[in-house]
């Protein structure tokens, strides 16, 4: 054998051996991966309970901060078309129309909450007001038809003057409270003041998010840019901007969704002539804020506001939500909202049920745009998959002919 064969099959041997070790380095590797990922899975299923009381620690800890997150978020729609606006039309320098677009969003904000309260608080008194002061007439209609029902049945009717005489005394207390509330007289509790505080430090928090936006996200660009791979840098900003375009939509299609509807349940309570048409609609309109569930529950506030006034008010509006709920599921909210998140209806009550459990009313909130996020990122997975597969097959093909 001569000496360059010689030397070409040393050459190969060495080759072999030394990715033989490479591969047994990569899957010692790999397996060690795959340890560490079971142990994390199984660590967090049989610590879930600590892992959320302590991520609800933290929550608490930073309540302020994230509020006022969520309030830059949810404002800074109303900012940037105010900003466009005068730029647009009173041809505003930027730096002006960055200050006064600021301002006038939480004019604004501030003006909404004090109508809000200034048209629910004295029409909710009025209402308890009522029924306090009919309790008596409704007990002895109540008593008047019992009395009917045991003639008829032949059985001894049922006596409600205990318990008028409990319930009158009752409400005689909680008339006094209304009272008290509508003339503002309210001790400032500590809960109170914490509350207050944290209000403000996240409001003060979110104006300094949104006047300082575009130097946060340059900075926040450049950080991670530096600090990590290309490849994850540009999958974590897809991530990012998934996150933020499903939460932008979801925003703005429920507010959508809840001021038409709210508009439109004042407009046939005022065409019904029902009473607390300003108050009702207002309610509905928050609570359609949540998907599917809340409009309900602000329907269901309404007949419990309207019985005090009379059943038959309260029957009549029941018969006009259910067909005003028809409109807005089947034509109102597919139009507004349905195609802003893109998230089929068994995920949407998936995602409220497990929200719902995890956090209450604000899980309920948040829980459809996450699940919006975490159903976009497995599309495009699945689709980048699939996309990569069909180039590889025909690649093959190619190659085979």
């Amino acid at each position: 054998m001569s000496i360059s064969a010689k030397m070409c099959r040393q050459y190969k041997e060495t080759y072999i051996v030394h990715g033989c070790e490479r591969m047994d380095r990569m899957g010692t590797r790999r397996g060690l991966l795959l340890l560490l990922y079971a142990a994390g899975i199984a660590l967090l299923l049989v610590h879930s309970r600590e892992i959320v009381h302590g991520l609800a620690g933290l929550a608490e800890l930073f309540r302020p901060f994230l509020l006022g997150i969520v309030l830059a978020f949810v404002l800074s729609q109303p900012y940037d078309l105010l900003r466009r606006l005068l730029k647009k039309r009173l041809r505003m320098r930027e730096a002006s129309a960055h200050v006064l677009a600021i301002v006038l969003t939480y004019l604004l904000v501030i003006a909404a909450a004090a109508a809000v309260i200034r048209v629910v608080l004295p029409q909710l008194a009025d209402g308890i007001r009522l029924f306090t002061g009919n309790l008596e007439r409704y007990l002895r209609d109540l008593q008047t038809w019992l009395d009917e029902l045991s003639r008829r049945l032949h059985v001894q009717s049922a006596d409600l003057s205990g318990l008028a005489q409990l319930l009158s005394r009752e409400a005689s207390q909680l008339d006094d409270a209304v009272g008290l509330l509508a003339g503002g007289v309210a001790s400032a509790t500590g809960t109170m003041l914490r509350a207050l505080a944290n209000f403000l430090l996240a409001a003060a928090f979110s104006v300094y998010l949104i006047a300082g936006k575009n130097r946060l996200l340059s900075q926040s660009s450049r950080l991670l840019r530096a600090w990590l791979p290309a490849g994850t840098y540009g999958g974590l900003r897809e991530v990012l901007q998934v996150i933020v375009r499903s939460f932008r939509g979801y925003v703005i299609g429920q507010s959508t969704e809840a001021v038409i509807l709210g508009s439109l349940c004042f407009a046939g309570m005022l065409l019904l002539r029902l009473e607390y048409a300003g108050v009702i609609s207002i309610v509905v309109a928050l609570t359609a804020l949540i998907p599917i569930l809340g409009a309900y529950i602000g329907g269901v506030i309404a007949v419990i506001l309207l019985t005090m006034v009379s059943p038959v008010r309260a029957g009549i509006f029941l018969i006009f939500f259910i067909i005003l709920q028809q409109v807005e599921n089947n034509v109102i909210y597919p139009r507004v909202v349905g195609g802003r998140l893109g998230l089929p209806g068994i995920w949407v009550l998936l995602a409220i049920t497990v929200g719902g459990k995890l956090g209450g009313v604000v899980g309920m909130l948040f829980g459809v745009p996450s699940m919006a996020v975490v159903y976009t990122l497995l599309k495009n997975s699945v689709r980048a998959r699939e996309k990569k597969s069909a180039a590889a097959q025909t690649k093959q093909r190619k190659h085979d002919f």
